[in-house]
């Protein structure tokens, strides 16, 4: 019996020591295995931190880049800004200058038209005048009054060019007209030739043509010289006058 409880207490240590050894090394196996599942853990953990970091630092990079480029899109924006606004500027500026200077010329255009027209219109009614003096002296002269006012003003005419100072005045004598408003005696004729000849050395035959509408008197072209002792250039030259005088 002593016999048994010894080989059982044998047996049991021998299980005591193997048990002990398989827990030992069930240990050992799971320390070593815990170890370098830390070793693994803390390496990932370690790439993590390290990606992160890059990732912070592109972050970072990225929002700068994107700060310094909307700074500059904001300044770019503001140059052309104030561009536009100076380019408008100059633009109105430009457009009320031509509008001003369009309306000056518009204004001085019709100005010089009103002138124009007021001008024209004088003409016309100096010579509309001109023209109701010469019907009514028609109507009043008869013709042997017409006739002898005629020889006044050839008359008139005479004594004014025997009176003038010719010695200033060159004339080409080469080419001599006479018109008259009724023929020209002989008398009238040979004293025309005359002077001519004595103050223009112009040795010329008078030949006059006719022109009623001259009224009375004679107007005689000696090369550039020419000279209107008619009663038309009468009527037209006191026209011109009372014109002046009613201040048009």
């Amino acid at each position: 019996m002593q016999e048994l409880v010894k080989i059982v207490v044998a047996i049991a240590a021998v299980h005591a020591v193997v048990l002990a050894g398989v827990i030992l090394a069930v240990k050992w196996l799971l320390r070593g295995d815990t170890r370098r599942a830390m070793e693994k853990i803390h390496q990932i953990e370690a790439e993590v931190r390290k990606k992160e970091e890059t990732i912070r630092r592109e972050i970072e990079e990225h929002e700068r880049d994107f700060a310094r480029r909307r700074t500059e899109a904001e300044q770019e924006l503001q140059r052309q800004k104030e561009q536009t606004e100076k380019e408008l500027a100059r633009l109105r500026e430009k457009m009320v200058g031509e509008a001003k200077a369009e309306g000056e010329r518009l204004i001085e255009q019709a100005r010089r038209n009103e002138e124009k027209f007021r001008q024209q219109v004088l003409q016309d009614m100096e010579q509309k005048a001109v023209e109701y003096a010469a019907q009514i002296f028609s109507l009043v002269f008869s013709e042997r009054m017409s006739e002898s006012l005629n020889r006044s003003f050839v008359g008139e005419l005479l004594d004014a060019l025997e009176e003038i100072d010719a010695s200033g005045i060159t004339v080409d004598a080469g080419s001599a007209e006479f018109t008259a408003s009724h023929p020209l005696d002989a008398e009238q004729k040979a004293r025309l030739s005359k002077i001519l000849a004595e103050k223009f050395g112009a040795a010329v035959t008078v030949e006059e043509k006719l022109d009623k509408t001259l009224l009375a008197g004679l107007v005689f072209k000696l090369g550039s010289l020419e000279i209107d002792g008619s009663l038309r250039n009468r009527f037209q030259e006191a026209a011109a006058e009372v014109k002046k005088s009613a201040g048009f």
